[in-house]
């Protein structure tokens, strides 16, 4: 299969139309006849396991791309991590794979949420030094990815454009150009996005991405859960016009799915806009030079950048610690925003929770409840949410979140009983038992669900 994909295209090269593949859209891609390459999030990928046919099926260059690496944090990359990446590389046979210029992490603690990095010197080299970690480690080219940004740090020393040109240039890395995060920070931040498709260096852009977002009390927040905008769709043109050969561009798209028609209609619009309008595959790919080899020097280059800034550390760890303890904020960064960031942390773990426990989410006021629980808990994953919050609220739990969260404590365990006095006078208990999928059963009555 890796083999088989890899054909599709020359080595490191990209064309065409792109879409991010979810297990929801495989149906809908799967009627395309004019896709070029697909994008999947490599934390969701299994290695080792089969691959879904619905992706194989397709025929077309798949895209690994990252979003837990954490290249912009201070805190050495997780060797797991880089070889999970390295390993879904290998299995899809992909040409690149990609990141984001942010961090997810420090002090130890996860933000759940990709953060900007301060465009600083400072910042170049921790990211110079993370980067170069990670390429020795790849066995494909690595694209980045400007990330979209709500809070602005206030010591900014370099644009938008020259900052990623400048880290393209020290670690031989490609660009991915997000174009939908671009509109945001002309809304958010003021950035001019003529000028910076202008000072980019189209020859190392791979692929672009756009995506829907929305505005709320002045702020756009990247959340691929609606339509793209036409102003974004008017960027994705002015990117195109300045490509260095034919348009890479891809749309994402990762919840709130329309009817396939919508979709349809979405990637039919992306099309237009990058490659002009018309059914089938972009023809004629023309030669183009490979994206490069993997490096052997940049692990010895980057030695003189190991020294980790503490200065940067310590903000890090401050802006991460504010914002899942709900203190905050300190630094310089604007209230109103760092408030809408963390809203953003919260609404993203309440989302997840409700995805994975739909008789939970349907506790009375689950929205604000979880909220005030989840503002000072920092986030542990989607279980120990739920599990924590059920806890909180445990006398308004329904029957039904309630056989969630004893089949969920059961399913850790090989051998157990846990019993659950439901108010009313009525009892659930739970079972597990070697070799058997956990029980829970009303008292007196049949088994009423499993784990």
């Amino acid at each position: 299969m890796a083999e088989r994909l890899r054909a599709a295209g020359p080595a490191g090269r990209l064309a065409g139309l792109g879409a991010g593949w979810r297990p929801e859209l495989g149906a809908v891609l799967a009627e395309r006849s004019d896709l070029g390459f697909v994008e999947v999030i490599a934390e969701f990928m299994r290695p080792g396991t089969p691959l879904p046919p619905t992706l194989t099926g397709l025929g077309v260059p798949v895209v690994p791309h990252g979003t837990r690496l954490s290249l912009g944090g201070t805190e050495p990359l997780d060797p797991s991590r880089v070889a999970w990446l390295a390993a879904v590389a290998e299995q899809l046979g992909s040409p690149l794979v990609s990141e984001h210029v942010a961090f997810v992490r420090a002090g130890g603690v996860e933000a759940g949420h990709l953060l900007g990095v301060p465009r600083t010197r400072e910042a170049l080299g921790v990211l110079a030094r993370n980067i170069a970690d990670l390429r020795a480690e790849l066995p494909v080219p690595l694209a980045l990815e400007n990330a979209a940004s709500v809070l602005a740090w206030p010591d900014d020393e370099l644009d938008p454009a020259t900052f990623l040109t400048e880290l393209a240039d020290r670690t031989g890395a490609l660009l991915l150009v997000d174009v939908a995060n671009l509109h945001g920070d002309a809304l958010n931040h003021g950035v001019d996005p003529l000028r910076f498709l202008d000072a980019l260096p189209w020859e190392r852009v791979a692929y672009a991405h756009v995506a829907g977002g929305r505005v709320a009390n002045g702020i756009y927040f990247d959340t691929h859960l609606h339509p793209v905008a036409p102003e974004v769709l008017a960027l994705v043109g002015e990117a195109a016009a300045r490509w260095s050969g034919v348009p890479a561009v891809l749309l994402e798209r990762d919840g709130n799915y329309p009817r396939a028609p919508e979709i349809h209609a979405e990637l039919d619009a992306v099309h237009a806009a990058a490659l002009g309008p018309g059914p089938g595959r972009p023809a004629g790919r023309p030669p183009a030079a490979e994206f490069g080899q993997r490096p052997v020097t940049l692990r010895q280059r980057a030695v003189t950048l190991r020294e980790t800034p503490v200065t940067l550390e310590e903000r890090q760890v401050t802006m991460v610690a504010d914002l899942v303890s709900g203190r905050g904020p300190g630094d310089g960064f604007d209230p109103e925003r760092f408030e809408a960031v963390r809203g953003t942390l919260i609404d993203k773990r309440r989302a997840a929770v409700a995805r994975c426990w739909p008789e939970l989410a349907a506790t009375s006021d689950f929205a604000s409840r979880f909220a005030e629980f989840a503002r000072t808990r920092p986030p542990a994953g989607t279980r120990a949410d739920a599990l924590g919050f059920a806890a909180t609220v445990h006398d308004r739990l329904g029957p039904g979140a309630r056989r969630e969260v004893l089949a969920a404590r059961l399913s850790s365990r090989r051998l157990a009983v846990i019993v659950d006095r439901v108010p009313g006078g009525r009892t659930l208990i739970g079972l597990r038992l070697p070799l058997l999928a956990p029980f829970v059963l009303p008292t007196g009555a049949a088994a009423a669900g499993g784990g």
